[in-house]
């Protein structure tokens, strides 16, 4: 999706390169999964990534890594879990904060003639910033509809107009939320340093100078652009008392955002591999018993991914109850056959 700092955030992502993750849960009969982890990128965006990769649990993981052309690197990490509640645990140990959340289920039913497997992997990243309604700007149709714009494919699902109309809502949705998010630091500052009804007063006066800063401001070395502007409005040595008292928000502040357009500029693709034949899934792509998701990666801010999947594998005494049941039927055939054949010689 397009977005008004695209622009900025490329000066960063020039120096780091953007990140390919590529993941894949082998789910197996015995209900035992494989998980695989692959990333191609730079040293420092793999070294950085708030992905979860291996971090606390590294002795369960094989991991190897192989250069490639353009100083980027293919890191390749897989591990055996015997159950999806270990999967699980190493989801949690693994988890960054800010961070990609996934969590696993999987229900094995086992039937007479049949077993199925129904799997589930829920994948998910937090907007940072406060919980600003996105319906003023946005409803949840139109965010869709833009979302969908956007996928491979689709060009063209919206007309200009009304393409060029929900990416302004979009960015104007952006832009409050990273407004709002930075205000409440500010004013934490302020409080804790004794200077809020200062910070409240230039706020109320001087907050489009302030929204401006904050769009050309860039997450990726803290630039502290908003304090040059603010110097026009506050004595320079409040906002080093401001800064100084909230040190950690305004750094948590930076590294949320810097968060949100790593994973939003970063390429995901996620698979799954069930046991027997596909019965069911959501998946965009399926060849035989793999299934892909290649979403687009601002929906992890906006409800998620979901990977399901349903198979089912025959048990091999059905195939032999099968086999004798058609014997059977053959014998009983033939053995009619035969009779009827033997009375019409007798008549």
């Amino acid at each position: 999706m397009k977005y008004v700092r695209t622009a900025i955030m490329m000066i960063p992502l020039l120096m780091m390169g953007c990140l390919e993750v590529e993941t894949t849960s082998t789910v197996n009969e015995d209900g035992s999964i494989t998980r695989s982890i692959q990333l191609k990128g730079s040293v420092e965006s793999i070294s950085n990534t708030n992905f979860n990769i291996p971090r606390h649990d590294i002795a369960l993981w094989q991991i190897t890594q192989d250069s490639l052309k353009d100083d980027r690197i293919l890191y390749h990490a897989e591990a055996e879990f015997e159950s999806v509640e270990a999967l699980n645990q190493s989801f949690k140990l693994n988890t960054m904060d800010p961070g990609v959340q996934i969590i696993a289920s999987l229900v094995r039913d086992e039937g007479f003639f049949f077993n199925r497997y129904y799997y589930r992997e829920n994948i998910w990243a937090d907007l940072p910033g406060p919980k600003l309604p996105l319906e003023p700007y946005l409803s949840q149709s139109e965010l869709d509809a833009l979302i969908m714009n956007e996928v491979e494919g689709n060009e063209g699902l919206l007309d200009s107009t009304e393409s060029a109309r929900l990416e302004h809502q979009w960015e104007r949705y952006m832009e409050q939320l990273i407004y709002d998010d930075f205000v409440a630091e500010l004013r934490k500052g302020g409080k804790s340093s004794g200077n809020l009804s200062t910070i409240d007063g230039m706020i109320k006066a001087h907050s489009d100078s302030l929204m401006q800063a904050l769009k050309t401001t860039n997450f990726y070395d803290e630039n502290r652009v908003w304090k040059t502007i603010l110097d026009n409005y506050v004595d320079g040595a409040i906002l080093d008392e401001v800064e100084q008292a909230n040190a950690a928000g305004f750094t948590s502040f930076y590294k949320s955002w810097q968060f949100f357009e790593d994973v939003l500029m970063d390429d995901y693709s996620f698979s799954v591999e069930l046991p027997g034949v596909v019965r069911n899934t959501t998946a965009s792509d399926v060849r035989g018993n793999r299934m892909t998701w290649d979403p687009e990666t601002i929906m992890l801010f906006f409800g998620g991914i979901s990977l399901e999947a349903e198979s089912s594998v025959i048990k091999p005494w059905s195939l032999v109850i099968t086999g004798l049941i058609l014997l059977l039927t053959l014998v009983v055939t033939l053995a009619g056959f035969v009779r009827q054949r033997n009375k019409k010689r007798a008549v």
